[in-house]
């Protein structure tokens, strides 16, 4: 009899070890279509939970920080202002970095680092008042208008350095203070670059280079011919190409700079172009890595490591899109924020089943408390406490295209996984009980469900959901039947299998039945 172990999973605790020193740093490792994080050696998949844009101040991280113990996340995400990090011209304070860092190691958590720098939703929120007190010598952008706006200009070679320079003064002390700890495990470059304002910079330097021939190493890279200006290579998007590849030749130069101090993984986030949007530097930030710039983003930044989506909408349909447009062989799928809400939370099953490397929840420090954002609490802490302790598991299996996924959406109350050798499972969406009849082929009421199979390296399956029923059926067109010869509940304890129950009868007849306390189960089958 042939025999495979399934192994579907009974609810887990939220133990989550305090990062410990290693000499192998964070790193990305890349096979196929396919892109993993290592941190100390480890495989680990990110579960964030984003600070609000004020919080990362030293007394408000009191306040702050439990917001985030609660849901249950592996790892913070907190800005880095500029403006007060070198509020004197060459003059660096890392009390708040200090403070971010010696805060995840006291709570067990990892740390991602935001660089607030150049730009901070597609403007210069966050760039230093001296620098912003002297525009002669630190230019802005100038619209087609002839008006500056509120976006520093990424061709003045001054602002570059500066921003350069404090990005690698940062990664300098960050490898001082965390070189063999490796709390930070990821750095974003600036936040949702690009310009709000203008579709591109019009300035004198500008203008110059976008009447220039494109680089030619832009035009091979897009299959673009060689020679030609922007206009000509770019026909009606010309601007909008041109002030990306500006934007990300510029944070390009600041990666590489950063990288070379310190070699971190670096990421830039994005304010997305949705459905619904058309104009660039009104709709979204012009220059940005939206996707229809994400071949040029790519081919113009080649020491940012990857690209992360900002998705803020709970339309399934819309979420998934998204998605698709950004996991690529060269860049995994990573929402690097996406809205502090309960309907957001089954959407993290999309990037598992894209191979993602994690997945990042903003404002999740929000006062008052609400009815929502309890309810948004609840629903993300569902996930990251099923997640986080198999999160080794979790991001090996993605990376090896052994996990499998499916989120319930409107119309799509049942949905089918092919496992191989025949074997697939059936999952109904809703809430228990489950029964024989008709009901199970609407939707939940909250459609909140969403499932996960794992087939482990000795042939089983790790399976678990919210919401939802799974059921393990086989092909017999050869001739074999199949059958589940053991069903057990647990969890796993430093890498162990522990088995807290058996699971039979009612339990399996109508099969495994996942509720709003997502567990874990161990699942043998066979066939006669």
């Amino acid at each position: 009899m042939m025999r495979r172990t399934l192994t579907m999973i009974a609810a887990l605790g939220t133990m989550v070890a305090a990062p410990l020193s290693a000499q192998e740093m964070p790193r990305l490792e890349r096979r196929g279509d396919r892109t993993m994080l290592r941190v100390d050696g480890k495989p680990f998949f990110i579960l964030a939970a984003q600070l609000h844009n004020s919080s990362a101040w030293p007394d408000e991280l009191a306040r702050a920080w439990p917001a985030a113990e609660a849901m249950a996340a592996n790892t913070i995400e907190a800005p880095v202002y500029w403006e007060q990090m070198e509020a004197e011209r060459g003059r660096y304070d890392f009390t708040l970095v200090d403070a971010l860092v010696a805060k995840a190691r006291g709570t067990g958590k990892r740390l991602i680092l935001l660089w607030f720098g150049t730009w901070k939703n597609g403007q210069a929120h966050y760039v230093p008042a001296w620098m912003k007190a002297d525009p002669a010598r630190y230019p802005r952008m100038i619209a087609a208008n002839g008006q500056p706006i509120e976006v520093m200009s990424p061709h003045a070679r001054a602002n570059l350095d500066a921003d350069r320079e404090a990005f690698a003064a940062l990664m300098r002390h960050l490898k001082a203070l965390d070189g063999t700890t490796h709390t930070v495990i990821a750095v974003q470059v600036e936040n949702e670059p690009g310009a709000i304002g203008a579709i591109r910079d019009h300035g004198p330097v500008a203008a110059q280079a976008f009447a220039a021939p494109v680089p030619a190493a832009i035009a091979t890279r897009l299959n673009k011919p060689k020679g030609l200006d922007w206009r000509q290579t770019f026909g009606p998007d010309a601007d909008e190409a041109f002030g990306a590849w500006a934007t990300a030749s510029y944070i390009d130069t600041v990666a590489a700079a950063g990288k070379a101090a310190y070699p971190l993984p670096v990421y830039v986030n994005t304010w997305l172009r949705y459905k619904d949007k058309k104009y660039p530097g009104i709709d979204y930030p012009s220059g940005g890595a939206v996707w229809t710039m994400l071949d040029l983003w790519k081919a113009a930044s080649p020491s940012v490591d990857f690209i992360g989506t900002d998705i803020y909408t709970e339309d399934a349909g819309e979420y998934r899109k998204v998605l698709d447009q950004y996991a690529r062989p060269d860049n995994p799928s990573w929402v690097s924020e996406t809205g502090f809400d309960a309907g957001t939370a089954p959407f993290l099953f999309y990037v598992l089943a894209r191979g993602g490397i994690g997945f990042s929840v903003f404002g999740i420090d929000q006062q008052p408390a609400t009815p929502a954002g309890e309810a948004a609490l609840a629903a993300h802490r569902a996930n990251f406490a099923l997640l986080d302790p198999i999160r080794e598991i979790v991001a090996q299996a993605a990376f090896d295209h052994r996990l499998f996924a499916v989120v319930e959406e409107p119309g799509r109350a049942k949905q089918s996984i092919p496992l191989g050798d025949g074997w697939r499972a059936d999952i109904a969406f809703g809430p228990p009980p489950w029964g024989d009849t008709p009901a199970i082929l609407a939707n939940s009421p909250k459609q909140s469900g969403r499932a996960l199979v794992i087939r482990l390296p000795d042939g089983g399956l790790l399976i678990s959901g919210i919401d939802a029923r799974v059921e393990l059926r086989r092909d017999e067109s050869d001739g074999r039947h199949g059958q589940l010869l053991r069903g057990e509940e647990g969890r796993y304890q430093a890498g162990v299998w522990k088995a807290r129950r058996w699971l039979n009868g009612d339990e399996t007849d109508y099969g495994l039945n996942f509720g709003a306390e997502p567990r874990l189960v161990k699942v043998t089958t066979g066939t006669y």
